[in-house]
């Protein structure tokens, strides 16, 4: 096992699946010298990776004083307000297991959209409830998996009793968060494969060919009654994403966004 798997493992709240993408990321991407807001940074470790491999950090929380760094300054906020951050100023925003834990999505990426740089980069990682396993356990119990109910108004989690924060009541699908990027001008750009999910693999097998006519005819369907391109162009990317074999069979969601 790589070193950086086995630190992961003792990295609080956080996914491992989305920490291994970050890691994969930063070794295939130079970011030396590129802004980077990290707007859920937590204990500070995805931050961390991204200062050590030369980028410019700015972390942000809602609890700063959870961030652990010799060389970085956690700053106070608020997700549901508006960012304490100049307009145009960073090359990428960092949005790691939070989204679904955010009341006013849209807004939220819309300040996300607003402190990007033209081109800039979005990086959200979150649990995959657009997997064909969280397709069915949609269907059985209306939660992200079958083995668990959707998170309630009882459930407040956090790193300690003085730390706490709304379960995953706000979890949103892939579909939904493409559209609300878009009315953000965000631009979908990128899926990142991570760990293979067996269940969703075994229901691909049985519904996968349905899966994939029932999308193409939709899209046909909705495409042949507008004339406006754009919206046919979005429908091909509707459609494109619903049948993303990474989508469906991967366990986490990694995925970019780009400010058009």
């Amino acid at each position: 096992m790589s070193n950086y798997k086995e630190q992961i493992k003792h990295v609080p709240h956080s996914k491992g699946n989305a920490l291994e993408f970050i890691h994969r990321y930063l070794a295939e991407h130079d970011v030396r010298d590129k802004r980077v807001i990290d707007v859920s940074a937590g204990s500070g470790y995805v931050a961390n990776l991204w200062h050590n491999a030369g980028a410019k950090v700015k972390p942000f929380d809602k609890h700063p004083d959870i961030l652990k760094s010799d060389s970085l300054i956690c700053s106070p906020i608020d997700l549901d307000k508006t960012l304490p951050i100049e307009s145009n100023s960073a090359d990428y925003v960092l949005l790691m297991e939070t989204i679904e834990h955010i009341p006013n999505q849209t807004f939220l990426l819309q300040e996300i959209a607003r402190i990007l740089k033209p081109n800039g980069l979005l990086i959200i990682t979150k649990p995959n409830n657009s997997s064909l396993s969280g397709r069915m356990a949609n269907l059985l119990v209306e939660a992200e998996r079958s083995d668990m109910f959707l998170s309630n108004e009882a459930e407040v989690i956090g790193y300690d009793d003085a730390h706490l924060y709304n379960g995953r009541v706000y979890l949103c699908n892939v579909q939904r968060l493409r559209s609300m990027a878009g009315l953000a001008g965000l631009r979908f750009q990128k899926v990142y494969p991570n760990q293979l999910s067996i269940s969703s693999l075994v229901w691909y097998l049985f519904l996968g060919l349905f899966l994939h006519l029932r999308s193409f005819l939709t899209s046909q369907k909705l495409s042949g009654k507008t004339t406006n391109p754009q919206e046919k162009k979005i429908l091909r990317e509707q459609h494109l994403l619903n049948t993303n074999q990474t989508v469906l069979l991967h366990k986490h969601l990694c995925i970019t966004f780009r400010k058009e």
